[in-house]
């Protein structure tokens, strides 16, 4: 019988974690913000409200982003106690983004008293149930990058947070994982895992759009973690703008005109298929 009660108990405990993360909901998991201020941006006062009266969490979400950090154009100042109620409304009602709101009101002290380790609590669960932002920031942490008294240093957690963050779109836990890598920080160095981790960051939707490709242009002309490949070079280094015109300069006098037309087409490709334009022209030598 005793037997049973444990195993009860265990069931219990493990329902409720498991049910505050299946209902978890994220309303932006952009971890730049945006997606969110693009979509909210000229929202009035007014139409906040109607969309709270509507059951639109979105509406209360930007509402309490909007006390948290004043905004001109709706006329409204900082109120910390009006943010707290807010993101603490929406925490109970599972949104996820609140969660980090929450974690940073209590880091600061703004709005309620500051208390680090139950700002770590909202850091951590919010995490759990997929926030991005909060991931990286955990992650951050563990690496002693910022909010350096918030936890121990811990370079396995780091990249744990990290790639679940890299899992929800975001680059710049892409690149901080090539960064570890590459130094040494934590794991034994490993040009080609840095390699893998700047590449996988091209193919992420949240951060810079040129992010990575530096360390990528530079990997592909020295044959660092990858074979020498002097077109995806020479196209990366276009793809800088005029930060890559010197390394385009250097690569011309190596390649042939097929080589360099083809890095164009590659470039000018790339461009189309994200819908940008970059500056700085092609060099080719006759």
């Amino acid at each position: 019988m005793k037997s049973l009660k444990g195993c009860f108990l265990l069931f219990s405990v493990a329902l409720a974690f498991w049910s505050s993360n299946i209902f978890a909901l994220t309303l932006y998991n952009d971890p730049t913000w945006h997606d969110m201020r693009d979509e909210t941006r000229w929202w009035s006062l007014e139409e906040l409200h109607k969309k709270i009266d509507d059951g639109d969490l979105k509406g209360e979400y930007i509402l309490g982003i909007t006390y948290l950090n004043g905004s001109s154009y709706r006329n409204v100042r900082e109120d910390g106690e009006k943010a707290f109620s807010i993101f603490k409304s929406l925490w109970d009602q599972g949104v996820a983004d609140a969660g980090y709101s929450l974690f940073s009101m209590y880091y600061e002290g703004f709005g309620v008293d500051k208390n680090r380790k139950v700002a770590l609590g909202y850091l951590e669960e919010s995490a759990e149930q997929g926030y991005a932002l909060s991931q990286r920031t955990l992650a951050e942490a563990y690496r002693g990058k910022d909010y350096e008294d918030l936890v121990d240093e811990d370079y396995g957690k780091a990249r744990y947070w990290y790639e679940e963050a890299v899992d929800n779109g975001d680059k710049r836990s892409a690149i901080a994982l090539a960064s570890m890598y590459y130094h040494g920080e934590g794991v034994e160095k490993d040009n080609t895992k840095t390699f893998e981790w700047a590449l996988r960051c091209t193919q992420l939707e949240y951060g810079t759009i040129t992010a990575g490709f530096s360390t990528l242009a530079e990997f592909y002309e020295e044959g660092i973690g990858t074979d020498v490949d002097l077109v995806q070079a020479y196209k990366y280094y276009d793809l800088q703008g005029s930060a890559g015109a010197e390394g385009k300069q250097r690569l011309s006098s190596q390649m042939t005109d097929e080589q360099i037309e083809e890095a164009r087409r590659q470039s000018l490709e790339w461009q189309d298929e994200h819908n940008v334009r970059i500056g700085g022209g092609f060099f080719q030598m006759n």
